[in-house]
């Protein structure tokens, strides 16, 4: 019984330990190449206007536009294409879309708050080619 407790452990201390290597940064890597997570000004916004469904638990439609659950998952060049989408949805005013703005007039971004996105958006570097 011992045996077995202490084997499932040290099982358990390996799987935990390659996980946490897995999410070492290999040496050398390109910290450009790199996603980042979205900046806390940025995730203010985002989390009242457009997680309550662009995450993996919206909408099919909302989800394979823009899931932010899968944000640090986007490859830097993705996520340059989807801040540079989502600021022009929010700028034309496509979102928050019709429906959610009318049962919930919280989540409409204000022109402030569209401005930081459309900058955060413009901040994200060019793609090396």
């Amino acid at each position: 019984m011992k045996k077995t407790i202490l084997t499932s452990l040290s099982v358990h201390v390996f799987f935990v330990i390659f996980l946490l290597i897995l999410g070492l940064p290999i040496k050398g890597q390109d910290a450009s190449k790199t996603a980042s997570a979205l900046p806390d000004e940025i995730n203010k916004i985002v989390s009242v206007s457009c997680t309550p469904c662009h995450t993996s638990e919206g909408g099919l439609m909302s989800k394979t536009k823009l899931n932010l659950t899968e944000w640090t998952n986007y490859s830097p060049e993705k996520q340059k294409e989807k801040a540079a989408k989502m600021f022009s949805e929010l700028n034309k005013g496509a979102m928050p879309p019709k429906m959610a703005r009318e049962k919930r007039p919280e989540t409409i971004p204000t022109k402030d708050q569209i401005e930081i996105i459309k900058k955060w958006s413009e901040s994200f570097p060019a793609p090396v080619k």
